[in-house]
Order: structure tokens, then C-alpha cells, then sequence
């Protein structure tokens, strides 16, 4: 968390206006710049303006009272100019006032203040784009600081996002770095390693193109603590060398990060399989050096590591002192002493302390309980607070379109004038399309219905009829004991029924109606000799869909029947996301264009309303047909 808070600060001095030099350390700017107010020839109007801007910001790094002195008149007198940049300057330096002063809801109000005078900004045409990017850039990443000190990593790291866009379309290559460090230190603390270490190379390279060293070793520092923890000792040694180089030459700047590094490579040398007792000891000792003489937030890590050494050489006693030097007090107890209640449980089991095992591995139990509810709740909240500043940005970027369509209301008029006639003749036309549509439905929903009608009469009329005389027939010979002609009869008049009973069942097949176009197909063909039907996809269609296709394969395996003197037929019916295909094969002599009748005219014209195509392939030895309808 150190880290954070120092490259929070860096990032607030890279991103903020107030890096430009407004006083000399000396307060000459200030001093001259107060010489004039009080001079008989004051500054006025913008000038005036100008001045209160940079007194504040020449006051705000070392004097609160008279940076907000001078703000609360540059606001005041922004409002009068209606100077929007100035105004956004001002609030977001009240903001940072407030940061100072670590009241972190202030600073966040200030900010999202100046953030609304950002989007007033984007739409006047006095302000460049850099102006923009500089106001939008410098608040995304404040108020990702502000998140980030409070602990709220999931907005920090929603509000560094916003802001890397700028710093890329502006090749800030150093501002790329800090933000892509801070959210690998941010994605580390939650416990995803793999975001961690992206973010963390990402960092390195830019800050490699920046020849920024700190911020080259720095997330290193990182990538070494996750490739430690992955046990992948390649790459821990291979990070550790080049991240050392940096730590080791300014260790004396870099007072609270090196003996960090130092406990980390005391870990390095500690690894299963490389363990090298000699080396560890050595980078131990140089940090309790450091430590004992200094007393920062991150000694724990230390005092861990110098833990772990005495619990390889068994020495117990040694190994409890450190480790209880490394733990928060109960009150402060943080997910970090998780790791170290697990040492002082095992080092009470091997000095058979029972009890005080039992109690620090209640203690670890209940801290990791308390922080998991602790971060359920408040990635709860703070995805509250990203829902709610995405609709406010879903209503800004809405009026964003509004005005920019009132600006252009002339042009579209003029515009809307062409598309009407343009519009009244593809109307035209998909009434048309509608109306033969419609048609082709009322059509096919008339034809089905007579359809049922003559199966039903035909079935149950002139079915029974053939029935009774059947019946009629077998008395008479009974009764006459006569054969000859009846013995041929007969025979005819059941093969005139069955056929009556085929025909009533193919003009509306009630297995189509009650289990759908798969069921009455597979039926189908198995009425038809040397018939064979298979599917590929998931097959659901609509009735209308399902009749059409249905009509389709029964003119198609009748013409291949009747013409083609086809010895086997093919039926395959095939669903894909956005299209049903019928496709009938046979062996028979084939067809030509030319040679096409009333079947297939009849085919392209019921599928002809819906869209749908139908392909013929056709040779010497055989043809295959596709009926293709878009769903």
C-alpha cells in the first residue's frame, strides 16, 4: 500500500497543470504575481482570472489557506467570464486541497464537479482537444487515487482505465507507466495474479520507452512477489537480478522499498530446490539492519522473512520472536497476517503450544471470514457506484447526440426531404413484398384447410364407401359361392383403397400437424420404397415454414418417382441459424432446364414469397435438388 501511495502522488504530479513551474521555490511567481494585484494598475476581466488560477496553484503545494483564498476568487469570478477551463482548474485543485488534508469524500465531490465542467467543455468549439484531454486525463486519475487510498480497488481501477486511453492517443509514455503499476499493485491486493502480472509488464514496457528507471523496477518489485508465490524460480531469478540492480544503486532514496526487495529475495533463496541458506541470511541481515534503524508499513514483510529462515533451521524460539513482530494487533489485523497466524500455528505445534496453535488458527479462520465479507460488501457498493456513473455517462453521451443533431437539424431536413421520396418507393415496394406475402400465407393456410377437408372426406367418405362394398362383395360370393372375377376384384379394390388412404394421408398429414415437419417427413419416407430421410441440426420451425417444406419434398420425391425412374431417393432436411434447406437426391436419368414441368414451376412459386431458392444439380446419374427458405 506504500507503493501505491508514493506513485499516486507521482501521478498526481505528472497529470496535474500545477507541474508547470508558477513559482520558483523562492515565491517569486506568487510574490510578483500579488505585487500587481495590489498595484494602481490592477489586472482585470481574464487577466484577473488568470491570475487568481495561478496563484492558486502556486500556493497549493505549501500553502493551503491561500490556495483556497485565491480559488474561492478564481471560482467566483469563472462564473462571471463563463471561463469553463479555468473553472475546471479551480475545483479540481479544491479537490486536491482536500486530498492533502486525506478528507477523501471532498476531494471525490470536487472532482466530479470539475468532471461535469469537462462535459460542458467538450461541447463548446473555445477549447482545443488537448485541453480536454489534459482536464479529462487529470481527473480519471484523481479520482483513481482517491479510490485507491480508500481501498476501493475495483473503481480505482474503472477510473485508471478511463484514463489510459488519453495518455495512449498522447504517448504519455511515464503517466502509462504509474497508471498500469497502480493497477497491477490494485489487481495484486485483490488476489488476481494473472491481471497482476499482465498490468505489471505492460508497465515495464512503458516504462523501458520512457527510460524512466524507477518505473522499470518498480513493477518488478511485483512481477518478482507473483513469480515467487508461482514457484517459477526462472523467471523470479531472472526479475530479481534486474529489479536489485536498481534497488541496491539508490537504496539510500529508496528507504521503504529496498528492504521489501530484500525480504522478497531472502523468499527467492528460501525456494524449494534452490535454497541457498548462505545468500538468504545475508539479504536478512541487511534488512533488519534497516529496519531496526527505521520504522515503516512494510518491516512486517522482514521480520516474515527472517521467520521463515529460523523455521528451515528449526529454531523455533527464534523463528516465534520474528513472527510475532510481524502481525498487526488483534484491533488492526489485516488479510496480510493471514499468512503469518499460519506460521505461528505451525511454530506453537512444533514447541507443543496446542492451545496457542489452535487460537492463531481461530485468528487466521476468522480474519479471512471478516475480509471476505469485508470484500463481498464492498464490491457490492462499488459496483453500485460504476452502474450509476455508466448511466449517467449513457444520459451525457444521449444529449451529446441531441445537440450535435439540432447543430445539423438544416442538413437533415434537407436530407430527410430525399429519403421521403426514397423511403415512399421502398414502402411501396415492401408493401408489395408484404402484400404477396400475405397472399402466399392466406394462400397456403386456404390450401390447408381444403386440403384437411378432402383428406377428411376422402378418408372417411369415399374410404368407407370402398369399405362397405368390399364388405357387400364378400357376402355376394359367400352367398353365391361364386369366384372368377371377384378374385380379381378384391385385390384391386384394396390396393385402391390403400392407395386412397396414402393419398388423404400425404394432401395434410396429421403427424405434421401434431409433432412437426421432422416426425412427418421421417414418416413419409418410409411410405416411399427405396427411401431414406436424415437431419443435420436442431430442427425447429415454424408451421407455415414446416407446410411449405413439407409441400416441397412430396412434389420432389413424386417427380423423382414418376420421371426419374429413380431405383433410391435421398430426403435431408437441414437447420442452420438463419436458413432451412431441403435437399432431395436420387439415381435416376436426370432432368434438364428445359425439361422442367409443372412440379418444379409449382415449387419455385410456393417458395417465392418467403425469400427461398431452389438449386438443381442434375446429370446422367442423377439430380439433386436444394430448397433453401431464410429463417
Amino acid at each position: 500500500m506504500n507503493t501505491i501511495k508514493k506513485l499516486t502522488c507521482a501521478l498526481l504530479a505528472v497529470i496535474s497543470l500545477s507541474a508547470q513551474a508558477y513559482n520558483d521555490h523562492r515565491n517569486a511567481r506568487v510574490d510578483s504575481l500579488e505585487a500587481a494585484l495590489k498595484s494602481s494598475n490592477p489586472p482585470k476581466g481574464e487577466e484577473l482570472l488568470f491570475a487568481y488560477d495561478e496563484l492558486m496553484r502556486g500556493y497549493l503545494p505549501y500553502n493551503g489557506e491561500k490556495a483556497r483564498h485565491y480559488g474561492c476568487k478564481a471560482l467566483a469570478l469563472s462564473y462571471q467570464l463563463n471561463e469553463l477551463l479555468i473553472r475546471q482548474y479551480t475545483l479540481r485543485n479544491f479537490g486536491l486541497l482536500s486530498y492533502g488534508r486525506q478528507d477523501y469524500d471532498k476531494a471525490l465531490d470536487y472532482f466530479n464537479q470539475a468532471l461535469a465542467v469537462t462535459d460542458t467543455i467538450m461541447q463548446s468549439r473555445r477549447y482545443t482537444q488537448k485541453d480536454l484531454d489534459d482536464s479529462r486525463s487529470a481527473l480519471y486519475g484523481s479520482i483513481a487515487n482517491v479510490y485507491n487510498m480508500q481501498g476501493k480497488a475495483h473503481l480505482a481501477i474503472s477510473y485508471y482505465q478511463r484514463a489510459l486511453p488519453i495518455f495512449e492517443r498522447n504517448n504519455w509514455l511515464e503517466s502509462q507507466a504509474i497508471l498500469y503499476n497502480n493497477i497491477g499493485e490494485l489487481y495484486l491486493t485483490m488476489g488476481n495474479e494473472v491481471e497482476a502480472e499482465r498490468n505489471y509488464l505492460l508497465a515495464v514496457q512503458k516504462g523501458e520507452a520512457s527510460k524512466d528507471s524507477l518505473m522499470v523496477a518498480l513493477p518488478r518489485k511485483g512481477l518478482l512477489r507473483i513469480y515467487i508465490d508461482k514457484s517459477d524460480y526462472t523467471k523470479a531469478r531472472q526479475t530479481a537480478e534486474q529489479c536489485y540492480g536498481y534497488y541496491h544503486a539508490h537504496r539510500t532514496e529508496e528507504t521503504e522499498d529496498y528492504p521489501v526487495v530484500l525480504a522478497l529475495l531472502v523468499r527467492l533463496n528460501l525456494m524449494e530446490g534452490h535454497r541457498d541458506m548462505t545468500t538468504a541470511k545475508a539479504y536478512a541481515e541487511e534488512a533488519l539492519n534497516l529496519v531496526d534503524s527505521l520504522m515503516f508499513e512494510n518491516q512486517s514483510e522482514v521480520y516474515t522473512a527472517c521467520c521463515e529462515i529460523a523455521m528451515v533451521e528449526r529454531q523455533w524460539q527464534k523463528a516465534l520472536g520474528y513472527a510475532l513482530r510481524s502481525i498487526h494487533s488483534d484491533s488492526l489485523a489485516m488479510n496480510t497476517d493471514v499468512a503469518n497466524y499460519q506460521l505461528l500455528a505451525e511454530i506453537y505445534t512444533e514447541l507443543g503450544h496446542k492451545e496457542k496453535a489452535r487460537e492463531y488458527i481461530r485468528k487466521m479462520y476468522d480474519v479471512m471470514t471478516r475480509y471476505a465479507t469485508d470484500h463481498y460488501q464492498s464490491g457490492l457498493s462499488q459496483m453500485e457506484v460504476l452502474y450509476e456513473t455508466e448511466k449517467k455517462e449513457v444520459r451525457i453521451a444521449v444529449l451529446d447526440k441531441e445537440r450535435s443533431l439540432y447543430r445539423w437539424l438544416l442538413v437533415a431536413a434537407a436530407i430527410a426531404i430525399v429519403a421521403l421520396v426514397a423511403g415512399s418507393f421502398l414502402m411501396m415496394a415492401v408493401h408489395r413484398r408484404e402484400k404477396a406475402l400475405l397472399a402466399a400465407k392466406v394462400a397456403l393456410e386456404t390450401e390447408t384447410n381444403e386440403r384437411r377437408i378432402m383428406a377428411r372426406d376422402l378418408h372417411d367418405g369415399l374410404g368407407g364407401m370402398l369399405s362397405l362394398l368390399r364388405l357387400k362383395m364378400e357376402d355376394y360370393k359367400r352367398q353365391m359361392g361364386q369366384q372368377g372375377q371377384q378374385e380379381e376384384v378384391l385385390p384391386l379394390l384394396d390396393n385402391i383403397h390403400t392407395e386412397l388412404r396414402r393419398t388423404a394421408h400425404h394432401l395434410m398429414p396429421e403427424e405434421l400437424l401434431k409433432n412437426g415437419l421432422l416426425s412427418a417427413l421421417r414418416d413419409f419416407a418410409v411410405s416411399v420404397p427405396n427411401a431414406r430421410f436424415q437431419t443435420v441440426g436442431n430442427i425447429h420451425l415454424a408451421k407455415e415454414t414446416s407446410l411449405v417444406l413439407y409441400r416441397c419434398a412430396y412434389e420432389l420425391v413424386n417427380n423423382a418417382l414418376k420421371h426419374a425412374e429413380a431405383g433410391l431417393i435421398d430426403i435431408q432436411l437441414i437447420q442452420e441459424p438463419h436458413a432451412a434447406t431441403l435437399t432431395v437426391c436420387d439415381n435416376g436419368k436426370g432432368i434438364t432446364t428445359a425439361a422442367e414441368g409443372m412440379g418444379l414451376q409449382n415449387i419455385r412459386e410456393r417458395i417465392a414469397p418467403y425469400h427461398g431458392k431452389m438449386d438443381i444439380i442434375s446429370d446422367a446419374n442423377g439430380t439433386e435438388i436444394n430448397v433453401t427458405l431464410p429463417l
